[in-house]
């Protein structure tokens, strides 16, 4: 049997910390966290809890930091493979460890992406505008373990692993991402930006907070017709922007490649 470790970075999630666990207890064979300064007892909750074999607290916002120290602390548990994901993302209750046994068991694949979809409220998720454009992508990642993995150091920095190659496979497990339900959620995400954030980029963050967006209901039942049509479409349109996206990479890479010396003038 493959072993699976989740990895989790996580401040102040009391308010995911027990859904988290409930999902992920089913799901994986053991959790490494690294809390950076909870204060509102979402650290001493997950160190009781029996799947969490090795833990670390750490101060001062570190993206890329904290990452690499869990990757380091995941490493010593001799995982087959690998996952993380944040307090406020949590798989769509029907899946079991069986779905992700079949996906380890295949031996030609190092990675699975999953969709993430971003909740308005508690029932409903954003049907609109960018968000919508972000659960087209699969940005969540399970990858098979390997020594060329590794964590970019930026104080801001991806979720995903970097350094593993080979092939990847989009599947239709979902995630639900809970962290903008509310504005206060919002604020308090905000705040820490702010401290690290590069001045210039400030005005992004006002993307956190999802205006005028449309609502669509969120069904667990993985197997409604309705659910299996939304997964079809969302299918379409990220086929309909990879060739736009692979056009600009092509050209990209001839302009690079043939690049000539800018003319002297006089």
């Amino acid at each position: 049997m493959q072993k699976l470790v989740a990895m989790l970075r996580v401040k102040d999630g009391i308010l995911f910390v027990e859904e988290w666990l409930r999902c992920f207890e089913k799901l994986v064979d053991e959790i490494v966290m690294l809390d950076n300064g909870s204060t509102d007892g979402t650290y001493e909750i997950l160190k009781r809890h029996p799947k969490v074999v090795d833990s670390i607290r750490t101060e001062g916002y570190n993206e890329g930091r904290d990452k690499n120290i869990l990757y380091t602390m995941m490493r010593k548990r001799r995982p087959d493979w690998c996952l993380w994901l944040d307090i406020d993302e949590i798989f769509e209750p029907q899946l079991t460890r069986a779905h992700f046994d079949r996906l380890m068991n295949r031996k030609f694949v190092n990675k699975y992406g999953f969709r993430r979809f971003h909740f308005i409220d508690g029932e409903h998720f954003a049907g609109s505008g960018e968000y919508y454009f972000y659960t087209t992508i699969h940005d969540r990642v399970m990858w098979r373990e390997n020594k060329s993995g590794y964590f970019e150091n930026k104080i801001l920095d991806s979720p995903n692993v970097k350094g593993i190659k080979g092939l990847k496979i989009n599947t239709d497990f979902r995630l639900k991402h809970l962290g903008y339900i509310s504005k206060e959620l919002v604020d308090k995400k905000k705040e820490i930006y702010l401290d690290v954030i590069d001045p210039g980029k400030e005005a992004s963050l006002q993307k956190m907070y999802l205006h005028n967006e449309t609502k669509i209901k969120w069904l667990d039942d993985r197997n409604h017709p309705d659910v299996k049509s939304l997964n079809a479409q969302l299918n379409r349109h990220q086929l309909g922007s990879l060739l736009p996206r692979a056009k600009n990479k092509f050209f990209k890479l001839i302009n690079k490649h043939f690049k000539r010396p800018a003319l002297q003038t006089a």
